[in-house]
């Protein structure tokens, strides 16, 4: 499973800490994988999950029911946290942005406090307690370092999802969490309008603006007195480096460049007002969380198979390689490329709602569909053991100069499971 990226952290801190506000840390739990702070609030448990596995931490948060198996004997923090922070009150959560995947969290009442540091870095994945003046950590803490700058982040996971994904792994079944969909499709209603305003008040400003007007009148001035030596209010329109006649060419073509600006602010601005009033009048329903999904071997114009899953999602089974290929050109990215290991040319692709679940009963399912649709019987049998990769398609890239339908991938998990 992949880490939690900087985006998804952000979002589960600013949808979970307003729901723990006043929560009451009761338990404390731990285990080999990291720790289970169980919250008690209005009658109900919340267990927050500090999953601190080295290569992929997680922070996860479940209702009532702890999906985390607590270890015979405790280890140190959690015997630290029993100690110095049981009984006291969640007062806050917050991400350090500063260094990336590090999430502080406060417990406090009106005679005592203690600090959780979790650091959700891969492979620095830590937890650090403080309270009256000591100190503890999981493992031996490292310096921190500022966040690397990410280039074309990808698209966060659905936290629904994520944390599907996270019992999957540890093979459980599933388990409420209170990530109610209703709440989390408002809350993500509020984070876009939010964000819309910001930008129409930036369009405003920008529309409001005279600076076209101060390059104009910076390109008539060398124009007509020939000199670069310009009144104070307009130096910053003037290179002194360049010659006049560039100069003069570079005012006016600026001006020129923010009045072009300004009509599209002009016209992005209405567009805004529109969008912000259709998202105002939104209301949640199912309809507009899951749009039916399009056939994918139309749209790919591809020869094939195809197979209805439970959960309406729909698997595709290209008839040659390079009906394979058009599928997965016409896949979106959140939906699943799944290939049988070590049996060349037996794949296909799940086509999914973005936020959808696809169960490890289903994989299965497809998978043996895929083993039947593309290799010969005599090549596999009743109870034969076969491992399949399974992957997101945005993760998967079709080899340039290669032979038609080989590809390369990454992030991918793997799941093995017996023929019937």
């Amino acid at each position: 499973m992949k880490a939690l990226t900087q985006q998804e952290l952000q979002h589960f801190v600013s949808y979970f800490a307003p729901i723990l506000d006043g929560a009451q840390l009761q338990e404390v739990q731990a285990n080999d994988r990291g720790l289970a702070l169980g919250f008690h609030l209005r009658g109900s448990m919340f267990w927050l999950i500090l999953d601190l596995v080295p290569n992929a931490p997680m922070m996860l948060c479940f209702e009532n029911k702890c999906p985390f198996k607590k270890a015979p004997k405790g280890k140190p923090v959690s015997l630290f946290l029993n100690s110095h922070g049981r009984n006291l009150f969640f007062a806050g959560m917050s991400v350090r942005e500063e260094y990336g995947r590090v999430v502080v969290l406060n417990l406090k009442n009106s005679s005592a406090d203690c600090e959780l540091e979790i650091r959700l870095i891969p492979k620095q994945s830590n937890l650090l307690v403080k309270a009256q003046g000591k100190q503890i950590s999981w493992d031996r803490p490292l310096d921190l370092t500022a966040a690397p700058h990410v280039e074309n982040p990808p698209q966060p996971r659905d936290l629904v999802a994520i944390h599907e994904e996270w019992l999957a792994d540890q093979g459980s079944g599933s388990k409420k969490t209170i990530l109610d969909p209703a709440e989390q499709w408002e809350r993500q209603k509020q984070k876009d309008l939010e964000k819309k305003r910001r930008a129409l008040a930036e369009i405003q400003k920008q529309i409001e603006s005279d600076r076209e007007q101060l390059w104009y009148e910076a390109g008539q001035y060398l124009k007509t007195h020939g000199t670069l030596d310009v009144p104070d209010s307009l130096k910053s329109c003037v290179d002194a480096k360049q010659s006049l006649s560039w100069n003069i060419e570079n005012c006016f073509a600026k001006a020129k460049q923010l009045v072009g600006k300004k009509e599209g602010a002009r016209e992005r601005l209405d567009e805004l007002v529109l969008e912000i009033q259709k998202l105002e009048d939104s209301r949640y329903s199912e309809k507009q969380k899951k749009p039916a999904l399009v056939d994918l071997m139309k749209k790919a114009e591809a020869r094939g198979r195809k197979l209805h899953l439970d959960s309406g999602a729909l698997a595709y089974c290209g008839k040659s390689a390079a009906d394979n290929l058009a599928l997965l050109r016409q896949a979106k990215a959140w939906d699943y490329w799944l290939h049988l290991r070590d049996y060349p040319g037996a794949h296909a692709i799940i086509h999914r709602q973005r936020d959808q679940e696809i169960t490890p009963a289903e994989i299965q399912e497809v998978s043996a569909w895929v083993a039947r649709e593309s290799l010969s019987s005599k090549s596999l049998m009743v109870g034969q053991k076969v491992a399949v990769v399974i992957v997101e398609c945005r993760f998967v890239r079709p080899i340039k100069g290669d032979k038609l339908g080989r590809v390369t991938y990454h992030s991918e998990r793997t799941l093995n499971f017996a023929l019937s």
